[in-house]
C-alpha cells in the first residue's frame, strides 16, 4: 500500500509538472512571409514561429505544432535531438514552417503559414491540452507579428522582428520618400479593391529597402498631422524597395488602412507627407489644375519637376511604357480543389484558366497575374519555357494558384481564397489589365466560370471545364423562391409558353445544363424540346420551373 501511495505522488508530481512546463511556454512572435530577414540552417528564408519560455528548462520532444484548429497532432516534434527541441529558462526556440521536416531536421515543421492570416497552435504530448494558441491577421513581408513584451497579452507588429531575442520594438525613423503621382478625377485605368475608381495620391520609396508609412501623416490642408496612416495594417502600408503605394482619397476610412480622409481638386492643390513625429516634413506636391482622367506627377520618380500625364502611372514608374495586352480572358476559376483536377506533380491545387478567342497563339511570358488588384505585379509569367506559357488560338491555357513556383513555370507565386477574393491578368506595362474577376464565395469543387467561351456572363459550374470548353460545364442553377414579378405559363405544356413580362432569359436542362438564350421576349417555344423539366433565368436572376409534356 505504501509503494502504491508513492507511485500516486509520483505520478501526480509528474503530471503538475507537466501542465506547469506547459503554463510557462508561449507562442512568442511568428513571421508568415519571410522575404529577406533571416535564413535557417539551410540558407533559406523560410516562415518561422517562435516559442518562449518563462519557466524552468523544457524539451519540446513529444509536444505538437498545428496551423490546423481541427488536426492538434498535424506536426509531433520528435525526440530524436533534444539540442533543437530543448528550450532553456527565459529563452527562446525556433521552428521553421516550411514543410521541410523530413530532410531538414527536428526544428521543421510539415507545413508553412499563410500570410492571409491563420491559426497557430502548440499543444501537449497528450495531443489535446493546448498549451497556447493564436489566431494571426493578414501579414505583409518581413514584417513579424509578436507579443510586446515576452509573454504579454498583448500583440503587435513588429518592422524590425526580433527572431530569437527579447520583443521589442525600436522607435520609428523617417525615411526619404516622395509623393509621385496625383489623380484627382479617376475615369478607369486604376480601380481600389472595392472596385471603385476615386481620386489616390502615390508615394514612391526610392530606397533599397522597404518602408512602412504606418504612423506617417498625410495632408492636404496645411495642417501635418490632418490624417495619420493606421499602423495596425502593414501589409497595406509596406512600401517595397523601390516601390510605390496608392492611398486613396475617397473618405471611405472603413475600408482600409489605404484609404485617406483627404480629398483632391481637379483645380489643383497641395500633398504634403510628414514623418511619425508629425512634424518633419518628408515630401510635398503641388500641382496645377489636371483633366479628368490624368494625372500629375514628377517629371521622373523623385524628380523635382512637375508635369501632367495623360496615361496615369499608379504603383508603376512614372516613366512606364505602356503596353496594351492581347484580348486573352479569364475563363474560369476554382479555388477549393478538393478532387477535380491534380497538376503535374500530382496535387490537387487551385487554378486560373485562361481563353484566347484570337485567330493566333500568343505568348504570354512577361504578362503578370495577381490576387491583389492594389498589386497587379504579385507574380510575372515567366519566359524560360515560352511553349509552356503560350495559349492557342481560340483554345485555353491552365495556370496552377498554389504558390509554388518550383514546381513549373505555371504555377503561379499566390494562391487563391474561396471567400472574398480576386484574380486578374495583366499586360507586361504591369498596369494595364486584360481582365479581371472577383467572387464572395466559391464551393469545393465548383467554378466560376463564363458562361460559353469568352462570353460575358459569369455562372457557377458544378461539374467543371478545366482546359477545356465551357460550353460543355454543367451550371448550378438554384430554383427561386415563388416570384410575383417572373413566371411562365401554362405549365405544363407542350409547345409555347408565355412569361409573365417580357425578358431576355437563359434555359437549363433540369441538371443544370445551358441549353439557349432568348432575348427581349415574352413567349418562348419548347416545341423541339424533349419531354422532361426545365429551369429558366431571367436577366435579374429570378429562375422558374417548366415541364414539357
Amino acid at each position: 500500500m505504501v509503494i502504491m501511495k508513492k507511485r500516486l505522488l509520483t505520478l501526480v508530481a509528474a503530471c503538475a509538472a507537466f501542465v506547469s512546463f506547459g503554463q510557462n511556454l508561449k507562442i512568442n512572435e511568428l513571421m508568415a512571409s519571410n522575404g529577406s530577414t533571416v535564413m535557417d540552417n539551410f540558407f533559406q528564408y523560410n516562415d518561422w514561429i517562435e516559442i518562449y519560455n518563462s519557466g524552468g528548462i523544457v524539451n519540446l520532444a513529444g509536444y505538437y505544432l498545428s496551423d490546423d484548429p481541427l488536426l492538434l497532432t498535424k506536426y509531433q516534434i520528435p525526440a530524436t535531438n533534444a539540442g533543437l527541441t530543448t528550450i532553456l529558462p527565459n529563452g527562446y526556440l525556433i521552428f521553421w514552417a516550411d514543410k521541410d521536416n523530413a530532410t531538414q531536421g527536428e526544428n521543421h515543421t510539415n507545413f508553412t503559414l499563410s500570410s492571409n492570416g491563420e491559426s497557430v497552435i502548440l499543444t501537449m504530448p497528450d495531443g489535446i491540452t493546448i498549451v497556447d494558441q493564436i489566431d494571426f491577421p493578414q501579414q505583409a513581408s518581413d514584417i513579424s507579428y509578436g507579443r510586446s513584451c515576452d509573454g504579454c497579452s498583448t500583440w503587435q507588429y513588429f518592422n524590425s522582428p526580433t527572431y530569437d531575442a527579447t520583443n521589442f520594438e525600436a522607435a520609428a525613423t523617417t525615411e526619404l520618400l516622395f509623393i509621385n503621382e496625383v489623380q484627382a478625377e479617376n475615369t478607369g485605368v486604376y480601380h481600389d479593391p472595392q472596385f471603385q475608381y476615386d481620386p489616390w495620391v502615390e508615394i514612391y520609396n526610392p530606397n533599397n529597402y522597404q518602408v512602412n508609412v504606418g504612423g506617417y501623416y498625410l495632408s492636404n490642408n496645411g495642417t501635418a498631422t490632418q490624417w495619420q496612416i493606421p499602423t495596425n495594417e502593414p501589409f497595406n502600408t509596406v512600401i517595397p524597395a523601390n516601390g510605390f503605394r496608392v492611398f486613396w482619397c475617397d473618405n471611405d476610412l472603413l475600408d482600409g488602412a489605404t484609404h485617406t480622409p483627404l480629398s483632391l481638386s481637379n483645380a489643383g492643390g497641395t500633398v504634403k507627407l510628414y514623418g511619425p513625429n508629425g512634424t518633419s516634413q518628408v515630401d510635398a506636391l503641388t500641382y496645377g489644375p489636371i483633366a479628368a482622367g490624368s494625372s500629375a506627377g514628377r517629371s521622373t520618380d523623385g524628380a523635382n519637376s512637375i508635369i501632367t500625364f495623360s496615361q496615369p502611372t499608379p504603383i508603376n514608374s512614372n516613366t512606364l511604357f505602356i503596353i496594351q495586352p492581347e484580348a486573352i480572358v479569364i475563363n474560369e476559376v476554382m479555388s477549393k480543389n478538393l478532387v477535380t483536377i491534380t497538376d503535374n506533380v500530382g496535387e490537387l491545387e487551385d487554378w486560373v484558366e485562361l481563353y484566347n478567342p484570337l485567330n493566333y497563339d500568343v505568348n504570354l511570358a512577361g504578362y503578370f497575374m495577381s490576387d491583389d488588384s492594389e498589386n497587379p505585379r504579385r507574380w510575372m509569367i515567366p519566359a524560360t519555357f515560352a511553349d509552356s506559357v503560350t495559349i492557342p488560338s481560340h483554345g485555353w491555357l491552365l495556370f496552377w494558384a498554389d504558390g509554388d513556383i518550383t514546381q513549373g513555370v505555371r504555377h503561379a507565386k499566390f494562391s487563391l481564397n474561396n471567400n472574398n477574393e480576386f484574380v486578374g491578368l495583366y499586360s507586361p506595362d504591369g498596369l494595364t489589365r486584360a481582365d479581371e474577376i472577383s467572387w464572395n464565395h466559391m464551393g469545393a469543387d465548383t467554378s466560376l466560370g463564363r458562361i460559353t467561351d469568352g462570353n460575358a456572363q459569369w455562372v457557377d459550374f458544378i461539374v467543371t471545364t478545366p482546359d477545356a470548353s465551357n460550353n460543355q460545364g454543367t451550371i448550378q442553377v438554384l430554383e427561386s423562391e415563388t416570384s410575383t414579378t417572373f413566371s411562365a405559363y401554362p405549365n405544363p405544356t407542350r409547345c409555347l409558353i408565355n412569361l409573365s413580362r417580357r425578358s431576355t432569359i437563359q434555359v437549363y436542362s433540369f441538371d443544370g445544363r445551358f441549353i439557349a438564350t432568348e432575348r427581349n421576349t415574352i413567349q418562348v417555344s419548347f416545341a423541339d424540346y424533349p419531354s422532361g423539366i426545365y429551369l429558366i433565368k431571367d436577366e435579374f436572376g429570378n429562375v422558374a420551373r417548366v415541364v414539357k409534356e
